[in-house]
């Protein structure tokens, strides 16, 4: 079995007890991402902790998706299993009562015995949000990244279909990304603009490590026609990380949901 400071990977366990799920949303500002860490404040260790005092012994959490250091989430998926018998309504109260107010449990219930977060996601929802305002509204600095220049839209929308598709994203991901492959699926991006606030929504059956905050960094580039590679296909095709740029800040990146 392992231990508390297990990292929530995928794979076979002997645990034992009741199966539950919760969803949970966080500001990820203060924290060092999803995954615990021994020296770093994370959700997952501030997580493992409130239902460790419930428990009375260490819980092991497996998550939809780790987000990364500064990545926020509306609809995180957390699945565990605790000896104890809660209704969701219980549950959802206990773990709060333990956590701080950037972290929050939104619903909680048991689920069948097989049910993993992380193994039986089928599909996933990012979205970024960008401020194009000359000034920063100071609402949103937490949660939107400031970028006080022209885009064209249409363009933007155009550029966006390049993405769409089951590729290889080994030009958006870090070369360290730990992974059996990196082909992923992106099935959707819808772009919309209110006023200042500009959101891209990706969908997808999976994102390698800063995948989408890359994708957000390169749709940026071509807008302005300074991606290194001259098109987005021909960046995806050379599977040259080098020639993507930066990715966008972490601020940005909220976990919309997960579907099952």
């Amino acid at each position: 079995m392992s231990s508390r400071f297990d990292s929530g990977q995928a794979g076979e366990s002997d645990e034992v007890g009741l199966n539950y799920r919760i969803i949970l949303a966080y500001d990820g500002t203060a924290y060092y991402g999803w995954q615990i860490q021994s020296d770093q404040p994370t959700i997952q260790g501030v997580l493992n902790a409130a239902l460790a005092r419930l428990e009375g012994s260490p819980v092991i959490t497996y998550a939809a998706g780790r987000t990364d250091a500064g990545v926020h989430a509306e609809g995180q998926v957390v699945s565990f299993r605790l000896a104890g018998e809660w209704s969701g309504k219980s549950l959802l109260r206990a773990i709060n009562g333990n956590l701080p107010r950037d972290i929050r449990v939104l619903e909680a219930s048991a689920v069948e015995e097989a049910f993993h977060a992380q193994n039986d996601a089928k599909n996933k929802t990012y979205q970024y949000r960008l401020y194009c305002a000359e000034v920063m509204h100071p609402l949103l600095d937490r949660y939107a990244w400031h970028y006080p220049h022209r885009l064209e839209i249409e363009r933007l929308k155009e550029d966006s279909r390049a993405l769409v598709g089951r590729h290889d994203f080994s030009a958006f991901t870090v070369s360290s990304c730990e992974t059996k492959t990196r082909v992923r699926t992106v099935t959707d991006i819808q772009i919309e603009q209110r006023d200042f606030l500009l959101t891209i929504l990706f969908s997808g059956d999976g994102f390698l490590r800063y995948q989408v905050r890359t994708m957000v960094g390169v749709l940026l580039e071509a807008n302005r026609g300074r991606l290194k590679s001259g098109s987005i296909a021909e960046l995806i095709a050379s599977g040259d990380r080098s020639l993507a740029g930066t990715p966008a800040p972490a601020r940005g990146l909220t976990l919309v949901k997960v579907e099952y």
